[in-house]
């Protein structure tokens, strides 16, 4: 298992980097339309067929990140 950083790119936008310091994806945050108020976080790896997650709690961002990085399929 790597370890990853998240950069600040806008408001609701962060990149994701590997411990190579290479740009591996991008979490972004989203209204939930369906719930006013409250929001969610897209996390998206570069290159992933199996398309973005979506995550509610922020405290699980790094770990959902992580684990979607260590399985990607063509890692």
């Amino acid at each position: 298992m790597s370890s990853i950083t998240f950069k600040r790119a806008a408001d609701d936008e962060w990149r994701i980097y590997d411990h190579d310091g290479d740009c591996v994806g991008e979490v972004f945050l989203q209204a939930d339309i369906l719930n006013p108020g409250a929001h969610y976080y897209l996390v998206w790896l570069s290159e992933d067929p199996r398309g973005f997650v979506r995550v509610h709690d922020r405290s699980r961002v790094r770990e959902v990140a992580q684990q979607r990085l260590d399985s990607h399929p063509y890692g």
